[in-house]
């Protein structure tokens, strides 16, 4: 009995679903991973999904052809909308096909979408899988754009969230770093050229992980996240889609100030202790954890509200702000701006140092002192025009004040800038001699530092209505 169109077209369907490719679906859950279509079904909610690109040629024979490499849809994450795309590295090496990918980046461009993307695999084919065979190619570019351009337009316009769960090479590893929130789990691997590359130009036999593994990246702020498993990661993608809409309703935080001055900076949680007692609970969601660990930064929630959180961390090294450490704040502030976040800025440093390794030994020696990566935090604060919140908790040496508030003169005035009264007053060193940073709005308890902040918030705008009067982006987010 012939095939009826209908029929070729179901048979051609069922080819890239799971249940027709068992041994493909088993290596990947040996590996402890989720295969292609688990992850889409894991981060959009049930019946939201709309596959795009399935089908990719039509053969001689009136054959519809299945694409190869992965699998792509427009859903919804807590009833938003998200584009979503995952790369699948049993299938073709994951390479990317067609103009699926291109075609949905125009809509995310358009439609202000937020993109998710799972990217491992090997780049894009060096040779089409369908090279030669005759086929009607269906895939061809829809839109302006090609992957590079296209995620590199979509920075500072649209949230977009890259996935990083097993090898991810050339193309694959270009499109993490395009985005803004990079997530990747623990054995996983980022590099432009992968082993096979390396081992013929240089005869070294690596594996991925030894090569470019995620766990270096970590430390060396590549990633902004790490975590145990594809689930830990879909969960975090979902959590950091959740602070791009305000809650109704705030939660009380996890400890309150008391009249008295909190504990000294000599105890390990000193910042965070602070940063519970100001923000609703639970709701700190930290990223480059591991990255330049004398400042941290984050978004979380003040009665419902979504903020960007910025402190030093004056447990480690009296929180001064290294070129590592500069450069974390610089992209933190960009991506505030971006997405108009307001920030909160916490104020506790000895200053600003250069650092260097110490000869033969490799030791890592600093000094007072500037480099190019501490002014891109004050151009990254001169481009702002979200507002900003400061509080001076202790000291404010050297540049410090300008790399984590801005300059008191510059593009956008801060919303307020407060002090507790146990901030170092006064001119503490040569640099603050010459440009005093004890500008304050006022001199407050600790106490009511919380009560403030709320109230300036409740005088804003939300983050969702001042997108809404952006026409065009004001800046791409730094890719490091």
């Amino acid at each position: 009995m012939d095939e009826t169109p209908l029929t070729r077209l179901k048979s051609a369907k069922t080819k890239r679903f799971d249940s027709a490719r068992p041994d493909a679906v088993a290596k990947v859950h040996d590996s402890g991973h989720l295969t292609a279509r688990e992850r889409i079904a894991n981060l959009l909610d049930p019946e939201t999904a709309v596959e795009f690109g399935s089908i990719a040629a039509i053969d001689t024979e009136g054959n519809w052809v299945p694409e190869y490499g992965g699998v792509d849809f427009i859903g919804q994450v807590n009833n938003q909308p998200v584009i979503a795309s995952s790369s699948d590295y049993t299938d073709k090496g994951g390479g990317y096909g067609g103009g699926r990918l291109e075609h949905l980046i125009a809509l995310s461009q358009q439609h202000r979408w937020p993109m998710v993307l799972f990217v491992d695999g090997g780049g894009s084919r060096a040779r089409h899988p369908r090279t030669g065979l005759g086929h009607t190619e269906l895939s061809g570019q829809f839109g302006r754009y090609t992957h590079f351009d296209g995620m590199a337009q979509l920075s500072g316009w649209v949230p977009t969230i890259a996935i990083v769960a097993g090898p991810s090479f050339a193309g694959h590893a270009s499109i993490a770093g395009f985005s803004d929130f990079v997530i990747a789990t623990k054995g996983s691997a980022i590099g432009m050229g992968g082993p096979p590359m390396v081992e013929a130009a240089l005869g070294l036999s690596l594996t991925p992980n030894e090569l470019a593994g995620a766990e270096m990246h970590d430390k060396l702020g590549g990633i902004d996240l790490l975590v145990d498993s594809d689930a830990e990661a879909i969960k975090a993608a979902k959590r950091y889609l959740s602070y791009f809409e305000d809650n109704a309703s705030g939660e009380l935080p996890e400890r309150s100030l008391s009249d008295e001055l909190p504990t000294t900076a000599h105890e390990e949680d000193h910042i965070f202790s602070i940063i519970r007692s100001l923000i609703d609970a639970g709701s700190y969601f930290e990223l480059r954890p591991s990255f330049a660990t004398t400042v941290t930064t984050g978004l979380a929630r003040v009665n419902g509200k979504t903020i960007g959180l910025l402190a030093n961390n004056s447990f480690i090294r009296n929180g001064e702000i290294d070129e590592s450490a500069a450069t974390k704040t610089a992209r933190f502030v960009e991506l505030c701006d971006s997405y108009e976040f307001p920030i909160l800025s916490i104020l506790d440093s000895v200053g600003a140092v250069t650092s260097w390794a110490e000869g033969a030994t490799g030791v890592i020696a600093t000094e007072p002192g500037l480099s190019r990566s501490h002014t891109r935090a004050l151009m990254a604060h001169q481009h702002r025009t979200v507002p900003l919140i400061s509080i001076q908790i202790g000291k404010a040496g050297g540049f410090s004040g300008h790399i984590m508030c801005g300059s008191p003169t510059g593009h956008t005035s801060p919303l307020a800038s407060f002090a507790w009264p146990n901030a170092e007053i006064g001119s503490i060193d040569g640099f603050s001699a010459t440009r005093n940073m004890n500008a304050f709005d006022d001199v407050i308890e600790p106490a009511e530092t919380r009560k403030n902040i709320v109230n300036l918030l409740n005088l804003l705008p939300s983050q969702s209505e001042r997108r809404s009067l952006i026409s065009e982006k004001k800046h791409s987010v730094d890719t490091w």
